[in-house]
């Protein structure tokens, strides 16, 4: 049984992953009474002007599968579709990794599918339409550098997929330090991302911004949870998948 809101209120949390329109969680942390501090440390760089990406945008109907791998790149790419593809392809079929970016998709296309019980790339790769994806081509939009499990898995059962690099994700490290300059005082620590935690650093390099003060990390799956435990953080809060819902709940559960 969780604790009433009411218990969560005076509670300290500091959230680090980018901005963006109507963020459940932030929201839902804010109405419980948390004091919500929240310090962007990576920015978001749109590179829809590149050449190659309107070519790609352009070339949409050759695809079968295309995904969208965050917000960010449903938002940026829907102002390109817009331009060149007014209804999308007949046979195309959308997916998402999550639901924010599902529903952000929706007006555009009707239908489109995400893991609803595991958000995040493994649970993509559950979908029955994933199962046997043996000569269908497949664009993935995100953001350069991730994580290459996706576009790998896909190839090994046997389709053909590209990338579509809609922006790229930059350390801001000023706003590193603002974020390190908060780890005295507060009670939770939330990094959505493993990327998120590499950007933070280890904790023996930021010591002397967390002093004495004692903190749990709250993270959407095992895999950052185990990204989390080599930088040196020891309390460890795993989430069932990066939900808003889901996050919110891991953060009841550790209070």
């Amino acid at each position: 049984m969780y604790m009433a809101v009411n218990e969560l209120a005076g509670k300290r949390l500091l959230v680090i992953r980018s901005s963006r329109d109507q963020d459940k969680f932030l929201n839902m942390s804010k109405a419980a009474g948390i004091d919500v501090k929240h310090v962007p440390i990576i920015d978001i760089n749109p590179i829809s002007n590149d050449a190659r990406v309107r070519q790609k945008i352009q070339l949409l109907n050759e695809f079968d599968y295309a995904i969208f791998v965050s917000v960010h790149a449903g938002k940026i790419a829907l102002e390109l579709l817009d331009e060149s593809w007014p209804k999308p392809p007949e046979a195309l079929r959308v997916f998402t990794i999550g639901r924010q970016t599902a529903a952000l998709l929706r007006p555009y296309i009707s239908s489109v599918r995400y893991p609803e019980s595991n958000a995040d790339t493994e649970g993509l790769l559950e979908l029955p339409e994933f199962q046997n994806p043996k000569n269908k081509n497949v664009i993935i939009f995100r953001g350069g550098h991730g994580r290459e499990t996706l576009r790998d898995e896909l190839i090994s059962r046997g389709a053909r997929v590209e990338y579509c690099d809609l922006y790229q994700r930059v350390v801001n490290q000023q706003q590193v330090e603002k974020a390190w300059e908060q780890l005295h005082n507060i009670d939770y620590l939330v990094a959505h991302s493993g990327e998120l935690m590499r950007a933070m650093g280890p904790v023996a390099k930021i010591t002397r911004f967390i002093r004495d003060n004692k903190f749990s990390v709250i993270v959407p799956s095992q895999r950052v949870a185990e990204i989390a435990h080599q930088l040196g953080y020891s309390s460890i809060i795993v989430s069932d998948n990066a939900l808003p819902e889901s996050m919110y709940e891991a953060l009841q559960k550790g209070i």
